[in-house]
């Protein structure tokens, strides 16, 4: 799909029939990338004409950017690797995120006792890894586009050899198909998505995990992320690519999108208009979020030492528009406990000293709950603006 149309104007790389307005304000907003570093301001983010999809017009300034990104891409670096956890709102218990999502989709699906997978861009395999313990009759096949981590790969029980290359050339037909934080990363998405349509058996599921920016608007600062879908945008990029949408769900994961489907059976119909307007007036919203989230936690640094809640997406762009007056990150998740995170000391809530102040830098709701949940004496956990 082209990126650029006769005008000039970038093409939506969802409906293939609008431009993308660009946000302007967005292009000051320092970024981070998807493996958490920080990344410099200069990006363009766009809302299509048409069908109101989110995206980041795939000029030569964003292909520069992915590739330097990927070259040096560490996955997981704040835990030595180990998958980021998720965790349940009112106890704080954490939990693998792809040990539940699978679960949850292995209870929907009714998936059978044997089958063939194939897991898109599966990383250090931690995909693959869950799948086997959800199901572990399958085999399973995963591909990347390099082989930096084949050796933690075919290290899993019953997987095949992982395949380098264009996903196209994968041998064989799989009964079912995962993209777990992929799609967002493809600059040609609805391509893809036809080229797996035949890769997959009669009958057979495509999942894919996606995140839900609506949810997070954090998500936008991420430079190497293409699209950011909503599950109308998700939607339309799986009908032009000749699917029928199974189940999407915005409950599976906090944040995330998770959607099911398979290969429609018969002509679908056009997809409707979509809502531009909508969409430009929630990015704009979302954009003004950020900026006052980053103004509040630069006020409050600069009346003394600051701590951060989390070490994702969020505390990374947060740490670095707060420069060197972030005194230590907080976190639950058992993997990220005790090491260091930019220079910084990584705590648990209940080793941070009374009298410390921390800024819950997370989407409103869910710094609501962590709030009010994590009433440690003597410490004061401050929510964003609303």
């Amino acid at each position: 799909m082209a990126d650029e149309t006769g005008t000039g104007e970038a093409a939506c790389g969802i409906c293939g029939g609008g431009t993308l307005e660009e946000m302007l304000d967005y292009r000051s907003l320092q970024r981070v990338t998807s493996d958490c570093r920080s990344w410099p301001a200069g990006g363009r983010l766009g809302v299509c004409r048409v069908c109101g999809a989110v995206q980041k017009p795939a000029d030569d300034a964003f292909l520069a950017d992915i590739d330097a990104i990927y070259r040096s891409y560490t996955i997981y670096h704040q835990a030595a690797g180990a998958e980021q956890a998720v965790f349940e709102q009112s106890s704080g218990l954490p939990a693998s995120r792809s040990v539940k999502l699978l679960d949850t989709f292995r209870r929907y699906a009714g998936l059978n006792a044997t089958g063939r997978m194939l897991d898109v861009g599966c990383g250090n395999g931690a995909t693959i890894r869950a799948f086997g313990q959800v199901a572990p009759g399958w085999t399973k096949v995963g591909t990347e586009f390099d082989d930096k981590y084949r050796a933690e790969v075919e290290s899993i029980p019953v997987t095949e050899p992982l395949h380098v290359g264009p996903v196209g050339e994968v041998a064989g037909t799989f009964d079912v198909i995962t993209m777990i934080h992929v799609l967002e990363h493809i600059v040609d998405p609805v391509a893809v998505l036809a080229t797996l349509r035949g890769k997959l058996t009669p009958g057979g599921l495509l999942l894919i995990e996606v995140p839900h920016h609506p949810a997070n608007p954090f998500e936008l600062l991420i430079a190497d992320h293409r699209s950011h879908f909503t599950a109308d945008s998700l939607s339309r990029a799986l009908t032009a690519a000749g699917y029928e949408i199974v189940s999407v769900a915005d409950n599976w994961i906090p944040k995330e999108l998770s959607v099911v489907a398979r290969p429609a059976t018969a002509q679908r119909p056009a997809a409707p208009e979509g809502e531009p307007v909508a969409a430009r007036d929630r990015i704009a919203g979302s954009i003004a979020w950020l900026r006052r989230t980053a103004d509040r936690l630069r006020e409050l640094a600069d009346t003394g030492s600051v701590g951060l809640f989390g070490t994702s997406i969020a505390g990374t762009w947060l740490a670095a528009e707060a420069g060197d007056r972030i005194g230590f990150f907080v976190d639950e998740d058992p993997n990220r406990l005790g090491r260091s995170y930019l220079g910084r000391p990584v705590l648990s809530p209940a080793t941070v000293a009374a009298g410390s102040r921390v800024f819950v830098g997370l989407p409103p709701a869910v710094a609501a709950g962590i709030c009010g949940r994590l009433t440690t004496p003597g410490v004061a956990y401050l929510a964003p603006p609303a």
